[in-house]
């Protein structure tokens, strides 16, 4: 009797243990994510897929879910021991995708596990990218950028705005204090620049804010 109750209590463990596991994914990390499929992201870690494997593209699970905003996803990525520094392809971080999304909570839960950021760097990018607008200015200069830092050409965010016709991002350095009138290494303003470039909304935007040369 002992001996068949002990053969059902491990036939009911085996039952147990059996039950609670995760069916193998049906599609990899990578494409789940993409998706924001919660439950093939479990069974992809749970059947112990690298966490911090790029995708085609070069970029991490991390990555993606930084640039889809995907808060949840990242808390659980970050859980299973994805490389919240882990540089893509194109040598951007996780931090960075999302702010070049303009995925700010993102950036912001990010930033506060920890993640590096070179706010100067990320600015300016932004500036180019066309990310600037007012919540991502107001992240990173709450993390210390400074919003007259300048490239190796002396091009401050504003010069770069003008020169890729981003309104968005020149409208929200203009009104953040950016100096309108500084002058790049080959003696250029941002009017000047969205003069050559014929950025019409930009030169007016700087002339209603009182510029009036353009070297």
């Amino acid at each position: 009797m002992q001996r068949f109750l002990l053969i059902a209590i491990s036939a009911y463990a085996l039952l147990l243990i059996a039950c609670s596991a995760q069916e193998p994914p049906t599609v990899n990390l990578y494409r789940a994510v993409h998706v924001g499929d919660i439950d093939q992201i479990e069974r992809n870690l749970y059947w112990d897929a690298d966490v911090n494997a790029p995708g085609p593209d070069g970029r991490s699970a991390l990555h993606v879910a930084a640039e889809k905003g995907r808060l949840v996803v990242i808390k659980i990525l970050l859980k299973n021991g994805a490389a919240i520094d882990q540089l893509d392809a194109a040598g951007q971080t996780s931090l960075g995708t999302a702010l070049l999304a303009r995925r700010t909570l993102a950036a912001a839960y990010l930033a506060k596990q920890g993640a590096r950021l070179d706010a100067n760097n990320l600015l300016l990018k932004t500036a180019a990218a066309g990310s600037l607008d007012r919540d991502v200015l107001d992240f990173l200069l709450k993390q210390g950028a400074d919003i007259n830092t300048v490239d190796d050409e002396g091009n401050n965010a504003l010069h770069i705005a003008a020169s890729k016709d981003q309104r968005i991002a020149a409208k929200h350095l203009i009104t953040g204090g950016i100096d309108l009138n500084a002058i790049n290494a080959a003696g250029q303003t941002p009017l000047g620049i969205a003069q050559q470039t014929g950025s019409k909304d930009i030169s007016d935007m700087l002339k209603r804010f009182g510029v009036v040369t353009a070297p």
